[in-house]
């Protein structure tokens, strides 16, 4: 079967447990019925949006397709994940605390993911030689990001609630200020320095 196939029919899959999730939630927890209907409606909304725009069409380019289905079947797999811890939660399956611990680990997964990948981002270079500003900003972002999700990570899993969520914010706010000044430094001496 076609890869481009398997996607399209995990994306559906994903849709429908979505739906049957949050169908559940809403009957549970009618009060929160808005945070169900944007969990059921996130995922098609954005598949119809994509075919809308043409982004799968043709699919003459076989990597971008794959690309765009492999991120909406990760999206799926986040909002499903999180319907269903919350389900969980409400059926006392797991901790009142492990619906905010899911977002939280979530979260610091995407920024290893993304942090991992940002270095791979980097233009061609003009030399064998030179490294450009952007390439060392973006490999400073790259490991503060991983850095500071692999962090969170051990964070979230181990801290009780309370201290996990003001040792969350802090890591957050330490590797931003962290990333604005040393780019700072950077500009300001105007002249890149391997990190």
């Amino acid at each position: 079967m076609n890869p481009i196939t398997l996607r399209i029919i995990a994306v559906q899959i994903l849709i429908l447990l979505g739906f049957a999730l949050g169908a559940i939630n809403w009957y549970l927890q009618p009060d929160n019925a808005v945070v169900w209907l944007l969990g059921m409606l996130t995922l098609p909304v954005s598949w119809a949006l994509i075919a809308a725009f043409g982004a799968t069409s043709g699919l003459s380019d076989p990597g971008r397709c794959k690309t765009i289905y492999n991120s909406l079947i990760v999206a799926g797999i986040l909002i499903t994940g999180s319907l269903a811890t919350v389900l969980a939660e409400a059926f006392e399956s797991i901790p009142q605390d492990w619906p905010t611990r899911y977002g939280m680990l979530m979260s610091a997964l995407i920024l290893i993911v993304i942090g991992n990948g940002l270095p791979k981002q980097i233009e061609p270079r003009q030399s064998s030689c030179s490294i450009s500003r952007s390439q060392i900003v973006q490999r400073l972002l790259g490991w503060t990001f991983v850095i500071t999700g692999l962090l969170s990570c051990i964070i979230w899993l181990t801290l009780p609630i309370e201290f996990a969520k003001l040792a969350g914010l802090t890591l957050y706010a330490g590797a931003i200020v962290f990333a604005a000044l040393k780019i700072r430094s950077m500009l300001r001496t105007g002249t890149p320095t391997v990190t």
